[in-house]
């Protein structure tokens, strides 16, 4: 099982990358942060629940971006 401060670390690098990158898929999140799919789902999933990520899906891709999302990851 996986920490939860090695969840909350990853949580931080993808919140910090779509505030720099704007809006990008599954896919180019483990591509840009070096990490695996499982770690970068764990993070959206953490990122998700606490309403600091908007997610969609296009293309039958998921998306991430932090756009319409009230308030920042400190």
């Amino acid at each position: 099982m996986m920490e939860k401060t090695k969840i909350g670390f990853n949580a931080g690098k993808v919140w910090r990358i779509l505030n720099e990158k704007g809006e990008l898929s599954m896919f180019n999140l483990c591509h840009e942060l070096g990490l695996t799919f499982e770690d970068v789902a764990i993070a959206i999933g953490w990122l998700a629940r606490e309403n600091k990520i908007f997610l969609r899906k296009k293309e039958g891709m998921l998306f991430a971006s932090i756009e319409n999302v009230e308030f920042s990851f400190g």
